[in-house]
């Protein structure tokens, strides 16, 4: 190597150390890669959250409140009577989020009633901001009238600074017009507690200039504790209505301020989530409990990210200029790790923000720019010395071996020496085949030379697939993919012979598991439906050539869905796993089973007899899967329902069969679930008509071809109307009057049943209103919610809109529930059950009796009525144990003061006994059908 290259390649190590270096301060400068720091700072921050403190809590005016006191913007005397409660609590210190830029218009009393509250309190924070009314226009400061300035505690504003990408993550202790003389909200309400946050802080010098300019000072960013909701909300309806105990708020910091849609400023921030906004008093919470706790963090100064970028790159390009390429790749992966382990420490233990963005890309670049500039090193050392080619050979990744004319070795590189097993000197000199020893990994068998044949052929020979190569000792294997050929001279005659190949055991490996992935289910581990399509099909060719009989049994297990909804999906995802490894030990060897989707699996049976032996088969197969199942300390039951086809009875091909044990299976569902169906040619009628059925319900809605028929609900003592309960019916075209029995279950399956649901309840409220406005007694209408709709979670929402709409009190609406369905997840449907409860919304239990709900559990219902079922007021008079459950039910309602409904009410033996008996109201034949809406009218007018 002359002195010119030597001088040459440190003049371009230099040339490149001070490019990236000035790149990445340039970076830091400019913050070109604002938009990745803020993508590396928001997911962090999305990790770095924490409990929310007790002793914070916000007071939302949300949709609640709007529904409960009226239109925004409410008088003053509410708000005035919210600090009062506060102040009675013993609140610490009150941040009353509200502009009051204006007199009270409505209530020239109301602005005095307040300032006396906040001066009785003597310790609420008021709003300033800043305000802009035109485009262009001068700045104004926003603030609350005089006299409720005066009354307040403090003033605070609260200014936000959005970034550019629309996101607030900077907080502004001091702000304000011509000078940032306003503290901000929170930290007003902490100067009320004598506690300063401004001293840690880097603030300016006033600038005389700015005087109408809106100035911020005292910035950092602001560590969210959490998502919107993180913090303690009540709703301001709640309070005012004192539903909420005093000891809620006693010696707590509280925030008042907008949470419902369209109400208030909402921002949105780093742990908000795609598309949601944090409310502006949820975002004041954040600061306050940032500042109490010292968790606010500085951006680092420029200097300091000057000099940690530089490091960062120098130590990369220092490195590299000591360590192999290889070495140089693994440090470069612990380098690049270097600038985000710098900021997460530094953030987390010392609340300041390195970017690290711009380190990144320098460290990035290094690696590359560096290995160009060894490429470049290395080729201009091949040109200039032939002899450096053998250098080159022992750098590259590949394995070589050269050979002469007659096969014998004349050369090997350190990566063919790794792969056989054999040094250089070793090697040299032997037969090639004496140490590149070649076999097809599936036969095992030895592959013929494929050197020989290409000095014999003089072309170049790959290969086959499936070729691995043994090291020396026979003790290591390596998938390869090899290529031989010919060295030849200027004349083109043959000298010899390179074979160069690479170990590819890896990459074999990764595409093994990607086949095994495509054909096997992840949860289970069993074969898809794509093997079993391929396996099926296979399974054919074996029984028409053995002449046996080939069977499927398609396989739904009964009550999951019931069990995932109630447990959840990990305990689900376990049943589902235990299920497939119970199918898989109770089936034969031979047998195939497989996962087709959901809660669904195929078994295919090989060999079979006689169906003697797959009645048999399947009867194992639901009890094994009908024991119980222990999941995380639960225990679970399920059932199978069981289709069956048989080839070639019921198919000739895969898919007919599968779809032939499909429609068996549903009829299993449908004959009461848990039962094993054959496969029969009128089931493939059935499942068209209700394809059919299910079609032309998807636009029965559009067509107004559903109707309500109301049954009056009668006081036994008074003979009165006193309610209706509404009864779906579908008016179809050509079949007539449709009862919901036909149809519900298919629209509980297809998920029609809650746009359906929604449609009854918004009917039958309309109808009921309509009734009062024509002058008619007010009437409750009684309304039955489906599983599917009460599970909902937006059924509270709906339900509230419907009447909000439909003007009827809420007082005048009876959902019926079943106690089945509450049983299924107790905890949130006592939840749901409470929420319309505090609506005024009236609720029965449907269906009393036939349930599995204790009476400890019945004391948390909020209910208003129990039903008892029809099938016990059938036989009343005549079954003894039907009275007796009537009688019991009858006598826990009065414990209970709750009023009790016969529902089925046919014959005036039954009424007398119902009567006799106290029981509070009744419903059935005897006293009318189901009836349109006008003939209802109709009943009550002449009432």
């Amino acid at each position: 190597m002359t002195v010119t290259s030597v001088s040459r390649g440190r003049i371009e190590k230099t040339l490149i150390s001070l490019g990236l270096i000035a790149l990445s301060l340039m970076l830091v400068y400019t913050q070109w890669l604002q938009k990745w720091d803020h993508v590396i700072y928001d997911t962090h921050l999305k990790q770095w959250s924490h409990p929310a403190p007790d002793d914070i809590v916000i007071i939302a005016i949300d949709k609640k409140s709007l529904a409960k006191l009226g239109r925004w913007p409410w008088s003053r005397q509410v708000h005035a009577r919210l600090i009062d409660i506060l102040h009675q609590a013993g609140s610490k210190a009150v941040a009353l989020n509200i502009i009051f830029s204006e007199s009270d218009q409505s209530d020239h009393r109301a602005d005095h009633i307040l300032a006396d509250a906040l001066r009785q309190h003597g310790r609420v924070v008021l709003p300033v901001l800043p305000e802009q009314d035109q485009l262009h226009a001068q700045l104004t400061e926003t603030l609350p009238i005089p006299i409720l300035a005066a009354a307040a505690a403090r003033l605070g504003h609260v200014d936000m600074e959005l970034d550019e990408d629309g996101v607030n993550r900077h907080m502004f202790l001091k702000a304000g017009l011509g000078s940032a003389k306003w503290p901000q909200l929170a930290v007003a309400m902490l100067e009320l507690e004598g506690i300063n946050t401004t001293p840690s802080f880097n603030g300016h010098p006033p600038n005389p200039n700015l005087v109408n300019t809106w100035v911020r000072d005292y910035g950092a960013l602001l560590p969210y504790a959490g998502p919107p909701g993180h913090f303690q909300r009540i709703s301001y309806a709640d309070v005012v209505l004192g539903n909420v105990p005093a000891e809620t708020f006693r010696n707590k910091f509280v925030l008042v301020g907008a949470t419902a849609a369209g109400l208030g400023d909402a921002l949105p921030t780093p742990v908000s989530g795609f598309g949601q906004a944090m409310p502006g008093v949820e975002i004041q919470a954040n600061i306050l409990d940032s500042l109490r706790h010292n968790r606010s963090v500085q951006p680092l100064g420029l200097p300091w990210q000057f000099l940690l970028t530089g490091v960062l790159v120098l130590s990369s390009l220092f490195l590299y200029a000591r360590l192999s390429p290889g070495g140089s790749l693994l440090v470069t992966a612990g380098l690049l790790a270097l600038p985000l382990v710098f900021s997460i420490v530094l953030l987390r233990e010392q609340h300041l923000w390195f970017p690290p963005s711009a380190a990144l890309l320098g460290l990035g670049l290094s690696y590359p720019l560096w290995s160009w500039r060894r490429l470049v090193a290395a080729t201009r050392s091949l040109l200039a010395q032939k002899e450096r080619a053998q250098v080159t050979l022992h750098s590259i990744g590949d394995a070589v071996i050269a050979t002469d004319a007659q096969g014998v070795v004349e050369y090997i590189n350190p990566a063919a020496e790794s792969l056989t097993g054999w040094t250089g000197k070793q090697a040299q000199g032997r037969a090639i085949n004496t140490l590149f020893h070649v076999v097809n990994e599936q036969s095992r068998e030895d592959i013929t030379d494929p050197v020989s044949r290409c000095l014999q052929a003089g072309r170049s020979i790959t290969y086959p697939d499936h070729s691995a190569v043994l090291s020396r000792d026979g003790s290591e294997e390596r998938a390869i993919r090899a290529t031989a050929s010919p060295i030849r001279n200027q004349q083109g005659d043959v000298l010899g012979a390179v074979i160069v190949f690479n170990d590819v055991t890896e990459t074999r490996r990764m595409a093994q598991q990607m086949e095994y992935q495509a054909t096997h289910d992840a949860l289970t581990e069993l074969p898809n439906r794509i093997l079993l399509q391929v396996q099926l099909q296979g399974a054919i060719e074996r029984s028409i050539r053995s002449e046996l009989q080939l069977v499927l049994l398609f396989v739904d297990l009964d009550r999951f869905k019931s069990v995932n909804d109630a447990f959840g999906h990990t305990i689900g995802d376990s049943l589902l796993k235990a299920a497939g490894m119970r199918l898989k030990d109770c089936s034969r060897k031979i047998d195939m089973v497989a996962r087709f989707g959901g809660d669904e699996f195929v078994i295919v049976l090989e060999n079979i007899h006689h169906e003697a032996q797959v009645t048999s088969i399947a009867a194992k197969v639901q009890k094994t899967l009908e024991q119980p199942y222990m999941i995380e300390e639960r225990e679970c039951f399920i059932t199978a329902s069981i289709g069956i086809s048989l080839f070639p009875k019921d198919g000739q091909d895969a898919e007919t069969l599968l779809k032939n044990a499909d429609a068996a299976m549903y009829r299993a569902k449908e004959k009461g679930r848990n039962i094993a169906q054959y496969y029969s040619e009128e089931m493939n009628i059935h499942s068209k008509e209700r394809l059919l059925l299910e079609h032309e319900l998807r636009h029965a809605m559009e067509r107004n071809q559903l109707v309500l028929h109301y049954q009056p609900q009668v006081d036994l003592k008074t003979g009165k109307v006193l309610a209706v309960e509404a009864l779906l019916r579908w008016q179809h075209p050509h079949l007539g009057l449709i009862a919901p029995a036909e149809f519900i279950s298919l629209a509980e399956e297809t998920g029609l049943i809650v746009p359906i649901g929604q449609w009854v309840v918004q009917t039958a409220t309309t109808q009921a209103k309509a009734w009062q406005t024509e002058g008619l007694p007010p009437l409750r209408v009684a309304i039955n919610l489906s599983p599917r709709q009460f599970m909902e979670q937006r059924i509270t929402g709906m339900i509230a809109d419907i009447l909000q709409r439909s003007g009827l009190e809420p007082c005048y609406l009876e959902l019926e529930i079943t106690e089945n369905l509450i049983m299924k997840d107790l905890e949130n449907a006592v939840a749901t059950l409470q929420i319309l409860k505090s609506m005024g919304v009236q609720l029965a239990i449907d269906d009393f009796g036939t349930g599995y709900s204790s009476l400890s559990n019945l004391k948390r219902f909020p209910i208003d009525r129990l039903k008892i079922d029809q099938s016990f007021v059938r036989d009343i008079a005549t079954n003894p144990d039907d009275a007796a459950i009537t009688l019991a039910i009858i006598a826990m309602a009065r414990s209970m003061k709750l009023k009790v409904i016969a529902e089925g009410v046919e014959t005036e033996e039954q009424l007398n006994y119902l009567k006799s008996h106290a029981c509070d109201e009744m419903q059935g034949y005897y006293f009318s059908p189901p009836l349109p809406a006008d003939k209802i009218a109709a009943i009550l007018k002449a009432h």
